[in-house]
């Protein structure tokens, strides 16, 4: 005869619940790395799911808690069945935290500062990037020093003809930029609300070298370090089973734990999301917010 520390069992309300908080995690997740209108709605959603998987977390920690023991004596060691832990399990686990940190990264690509709240109240007003012809250049292009296939990109301030629902109107927009030299007809990307003139218009200086590009060196780095850790996890050894046991098991001292850290890294991200920091502010703390994902796992792995 031995004995074993009781665990709580698993019922039927443990396994929807944590299928649940899985589901929820996964949504808020996906909503975080995809590249949404930088507006409050966007925002609001991205909270909303938040939310949702703290709502779906209690669930779990209340049914886990009401769970019955096992018995903690055990007189046949032999007889006992064991129960694996499934792989599929473990491959979410290691595809959500470089996830997590991705999703956490995307939140300093765009515009910030005051550039960031004009944009968020141009797309709240039903405006958006448009592409639109420019009617006049109306100084000598300069260049940016950026070159695209080894073309040139110039500067200018152009002359452009915006529809707005009231009529279109000649606007002036500073600081438009082309590939090649600025002539009348170059196509150029203009932000605006045409339900809403008092906003004005400006160029849409978030392009894809400034905005796009860094999204795929996210994305790209979020699929690689998904794929190495799914890889490692996915092994069938001693360590990685303990190490799911004990995420699949409340425990306070290990749950509680990762809350504090999850919680924290969500909380570095809510000023670039409600007051549109500075850009160098927001990747600082978007940096912060994507190693706590990280520091969890290290806290369970010491603990398994």
């Amino acid at each position: 005869m031995y004995r074993k520390k009781p665990e709580r069992r698993s019922t039927a309300w443990t396994r929807l619940t944590g299928t649940l908080v899985v589901v929820a995690v996964y949504a808020a997740l996906i909503a975080g790395i995809l590249p949404l209108a930088p507006d409050s709605a966007a925002r609001d959603l991205r909270l909303a799911l938040v939310g949702c998987t703290v709502v779906c977390v209690l669930m779990w920690v209340t049914a886990s808690v009401r769970a019955p023991r096992t018995d903690p004596v055990v007189l046949d060691k032999a007889g006992q069945r064991k129960r694996r832990p499934s792989r599929i399990l473990r491959i979410l686990l290691a595809l959500a935290v470089p996830l997590a940190s991705g999703a956490a990264l995307v939140q300093a690509v765009g515009p910030d500062g005051e550039q960031g709240r004009w944009v968020s109240e141009v797309y709240a007003a039903g405006g958006g990037t448009y592409e639109v012809p420019v009617d006049k250049v109306l100084d000598e292009p300069r260049p940016t020093g950026v070159n695209i296939n080894d073309v040139d990109e110039y500067a200018a301030d152009v002359a452009v003809t915006l529809r707005y629902d009231d009529g279109a109107r000649s606007v002036t927009v500073r600081g438009a930029t082309t590939v090649g030299r600025t002539v009348a007809g170059d196509t150029v990307a203009v932000v605006y609300a045409p339900g809403d003139p008092g906003l004005g218009a400006r160029h849409n200086d978030s392009g894809f070298f400034s905005s796009g590009f860094a999204l795929i060196w996210i994305w790209a780095l979020t699929l690689f370090a998904g794929v190495f850790a799914a890889s490692v996890l996915a092994e069938d050894s001693t360590a990685n089973r303990n190490g799911i046991r004990s995420v699949r098991r409340f425990e306070p001292r290990v749950h509680g734990t990762v809350a504090l850290i999850l919680s924290a890294g969500v909380c570095l991200l809510l000023p670039g999301a409600f007051f549109h920091t500075s850009t160098w502010a927001g990747w600082l703390l978007a940096l912060a917010a994507a190693s706590t994902p990280w520091l969890a796992l290290a806290w369970v792995a010491k603990q398994a």
